[in-house]
């Protein structure tokens, strides 16, 4: 159901098992990094698209209101 989540806390177990070697450690952590970096670029992609997507409801019904007021 959840790969990502059981992938990245198999990631993170890497990191701290002290039986590990330092290059699997390393690798692990660098891979944690790069999904850090692609779920931040998601979250801050679909943020802005739900900004931008408000702002314009926003303004159309500013403008509505005018038009409504202009009409009265």
């Amino acid at each position: 159901m959840n790969k990502l989540g059981g992938y990245i806390t198999k990631l993170m177990t890497t990191v701290l098992d002290s039986e590990q070697e330092q290059f699997v450690k390393e690798l692990a952590l660098s891979e944690l990094t790069r999904l850090n970096v692609d779920v931040n670029d998601f979250i801050r992609k679909n943020t802005k698209d739900d900004f931008d997507k408000a702002k314009q409801t926003e303004k159309k019904l500013l403008q509505e209101d005018k038009k409504n007021v202009k009409n009265k």
